[in-house]
């Protein structure tokens, strides 16, 4: 399972999020975005985490060249890539890519053109024509996110918070979380205490899940859930 803390701005932030235990810490390279992080920002980030966490870059749009520039710079181990995206992308770079999504239902979800070994990234609709496709802070509907996990590798998004993410975890099953807005103060301000309760509660979560698994294998019982 995968716990990623996106919109890592500070390396205070990063430190907390990495002590914790997140996985993925989320660089945001939208310029748009509250949550960016410039250049400084991002180097910042990269010395705080020295390699205990992956770091995994956020774009809108981007063109191959600016993937692989920002990979290179700050030594990427993921792409996540938001809006119109052709899947040649794929091919011509590097580093692993996971696709972000902002599906109006589970239909328009399974159906989208997405590449069978990227990880998608579930996101909430903008909430305008326009706006930016991620970060908006409010809730994917469960039971889409749930139909699609049973097909497919996901990570959920969506305004996730420490009080929703082992209700989310434990609906859906996925194969990663996703939060950023919902750990903040305010827009672009990480809460350190809301980053550590979020990575704990998430942990805690996966864990049950894995036991009352192993337990239904155990007594004979036809798995649930199987992490894809």
């Amino acid at each position: 399972m995968i716990v990623k803390v996106c919109g890592v701005r500070t390396s205070e932030i990063a430190e907390c999020a990495v002590e914790a235990g997140a996985d993925w810490v989320g660089l945001v390279f939208e310029p748009r975005s509250p949550r960016h992080a410039d250049p400084v920002a991002a180097e910042a980030v990269r010395a705080a985490v020295a390699g205990r966490a992956d770091l995994v870059g956020v774009m809108v749009e981007p063109s191959v060249d600016r993937c692989e520039d920002l990979t290179r710079r700050h030594r990427l181990a993921a792409v996540q890539l938001h809006g119109r995206v052709e899947w040649e992308m794929v091919d011509a770079l590097d580093v692993a890519v996971v696709r972000a999504l902002n599906p109006a239902g589970a239909h328009a979800a399974l159906t989208v053109d997405w590449w069978p070994d990227c990880l998608v990234l579930l996101d909430s609709p903008p909430a305008s024509t326009g706006a930016l496709p991620g970060g908006t802070g409010s809730p994917v509907d469960l039971e889409i996110a749930a139909e699609v996990a049973a097909h497919r590798r996901i990570i959920l998004a969506g305004g996730l918070t420490p009080d929703s993410v082992a209700t989310a975890i434990e609906r859906v099953r996925p194969y990663g979380v996703d939060a950023s807005s919902g750990l903040e103060s305010r827009p672009g301000v990480k809460d350190p205490g809301r980053v550590r309760d979020f990575v704990v509660a998430a942990r805690e979560a996966f864990a049950a899940l894995d036991k009352r698994e192993m337990e239904a294998v155990a007594n004979g019982a036809a798995p649930g859930w199987r992490r894809p």
